[in-house]
């Protein structure tokens, strides 16, 4: 079993939770179908990864980010210290799930471009527009979480791993 498909069982499973369901407001029925199809292509080299998300209604279609949660150290003499999970990303097989596709583009910020004197992540995401089930769709694949974002999964010292 791939790294994601461990991922992906842990965002099925609080899809389907009673508090997940209260919380969220209800979507198109294909909106979970694509999220977890996607979700599925998101490959970590080394360490497990947790899939983050973020859909919301646009005016002409529906906004959809994705990426990988970074993985909080605990215990040790990396305690707390939060890392970032690297992986590959099937892009012809995300191309195979859209009905039709109208843009697709690679935006690149490197962190080491200056913002105003703040230091900034790298923030590069890959840009879908497209159809899905008649639906139109706007969908981002980011390198890293958002800042805001916790941590997606936590490495004991002793090796295990845990869902957050």
């Amino acid at each position: 079993m791939s790294h994601s498909h461990l991922a992906l069982q842990h965002l099925i499973r609080k899809i389907e939770s009673p508090e997940y369901q209260k919380s969220r407001p209800a979507g198109p029925t294909w909106l979970a179908d694509f999220v977890d199809r996607v979700a599925e292509l998101f490959e970590p080299f080394v360490d497990l990864g947790r899939v983050g998300f973020e859909c919301r209604p646009g005016v002409e279609r529906w906004e959809i980010s994705m990426y990988l949660g970074q993985t909080e150290l605990v215990g040790g003499r990396e305690d707390g210290q939060m890392r970032a999970v690297a992986f590959q990303f099937d892009l012809l097989a995300l191309t195979r799930l859209f009905d039709r596709i109208t843009a697709m583009q690679w935006n690149a910020f490197p962190a080491s471009l200056p913002t105003e004197g703040e230091h900034q992540p790298e923030w590069s995401f890959v840009s879908v527009v497209g159809e899905y089930a008649d639906a139109g769709v706007r969908l981002k694949v980011f390198g890293t979480p958002p800042e805001e974002v916790g941590p997606g999964m936590r490495q004991r010292s002793d090796g295990s791993w845990e869902p957050v």
